[in-house]
């Protein structure tokens, strides 16, 4: 938050600027994050600094601008490491990065092409780093959940059926039955997703089905396979989910986490927990996994006054940007500013519901913080706009 304060001071060049990073900071949902460390944490902490990097970067000399493009490329890409759905994330920074810098010298140009060739070969290589092949649920993880959440459109496709049938072999009919059954569990619990993913997420015995011989690698090509196969085949049922995921997310979009005192304790995920620490050897050591509830503080101890206030920050959002596309076509430094910052948020949150069509909310707050830089944009340029409207009648009028 403080990095984002920074980038707002440097960008607005008014204190008035900071006030939306202030009101964010307070949001209890960010708050979430104090108490325990997650991926979701770092990968909120690096894709704002690459969006910070990107905007200082519009305001600074050449060389400035060349090194913090080649950060910023680095952070995108660590922030991707860190989350399977921030895949385009980096993508996303080196296409704005190629337009902040145009044309501009050679050592330059060469600086943010290395910056650029380190950036893929890290997500490359370090977005396995949270798959341990120890792990079942881990290894497969990212090709499991796009395959479990997408199950009604596998069941219902019968070429996805004919390559399920072709990798599981003699295992086929146990696995169809697995599948079925797993389809038909908790249709309550997702909602907006119509099933229980969870219940083919956790399915261990469904790994060793479709393996075959050849274990998590086998599994992993299998889920990716049947996965591909059905999107192929009925393309359109799958770009129905992902537009009603992305209508259900901006419907409910409104800061839901963190208003209430405390955070309560979970019930689903500590059974899953329970497990991996049996099969690695802890269970025996005295680890309290449920806790109690974890106060959250500040505004959260004024529930209905974060609502407003939060709600009102989420409406204003949408105004900005409203307001840059109207104001795109002027080529304003806002425009170009404002530019950066939504295409960067979409470019986190677009991935999250073409893969989990699920709650594509939770993955809406990481971006929070880029929120109040847009928010920051927002107030000097409407500032800007009505003191020139208000100067221009005095300005011409008649001596």
């Amino acid at each position: 938050m403080l990095a984002i304060a920074a980038t707002a001071q440097v960008v607005t060049r008014n204190a008035g600027g900071l006030v939306p990073i202030i009101l964010v900071a307070t949001y209890p949902g960010l708050l979430l994050f104090r108490n325990v460390l997650t991926a979701e944490l770092l990968f909120a902490v690096f894709l704002n600094l690459a969006v910070a990097g990107l905007l200082v970067a519009t305001c600074v000399g050449k060389t400035a601008r060349c090194w913090l493009v080649a950060t910023a490329i680095l952070c995108a890409a660590v922030a991707a490491c860190l989350r399977s759905q921030g895949l385009l994330i980096p993508i996303a920074a080196v296409l704005l990065a190629a337009g902040i810098v145009g044309r501009d010298t050679p050592v330059r140009v060469t600086v943010i092409a290395i910056s650029v060739a380190a950036a893929f070969a890290l997500l490359a290589a370090g977005s396995r780093f949270g798959a341990s092949n120890s792990d079942q649920a881990s290894a497969v993880f990212v090709s499991k959940t796009l395959f479990c959440n997408h199950l009604n459109i596998v069941l219902g496709s019968d070429a996805a059926r004919r390559e399920l049938a072709l990798v599981a072999g003699d295992r086929a009919d146990a696995a169809m039955a697995r599948l079925t059954a797993d389809f038909a569990a908790e249709p309550g619990r997702w909602p907006v997703l119509g099933f229980f993913g969870d219940a083919c997420l956790f399915d261990a015995a469904l790994d060793r089905d479709v393996a075959g011989d050849n274990g998590n690698v086998g599994a992993t090509a299998a889920y990716w396979r049947i996965f591909l196969t059905a999107v192929r085949d009925r393309p359109l049922a799958y770009a129905g989910k992902f537009v009603r995921q992305m209508a259900y997310g901006a419907s409910v979009a409104w800061p839901p986490y963190g208003l209430a005192p405390v955070i309560p304790v979970s019930t689903d995920d500590v059974p899953h927990v329970s497990d991996i620490l049996t099969r690695h050897g802890w269970a025996s050591r005295l680890i309290d996994l449920r806790g109690g509830p974890v106060q959250i503080g500040l505004l959260s101890d004024f529930p209905s006054v974060s609502a407003y206030l939060f709600r009102a920050l989420s409406t204003v959002f949408v105004i900005a940007i409203v307001f840059w596309t109207v104001t795109a076509a002027r080529r304003s430094n806002f425009a170009t500013r404002a530019g950066i910052v939504i295409a960067m948020w979409a470019a986190s949150i677009v991935p999250a519901a073409a893969a989990h069509t699920l709650d594509v909310v939770r993955y809406l707050i990481p971006a929070v913080p880029m929120v109040g830089l847009m928010l920051s944009l927002f107030a000097r340029e409407l500032t800007e706009t009505i003191m020139a409207d208000h100067l221009s009648p005095a300005i011409k009028r008649p001596r």
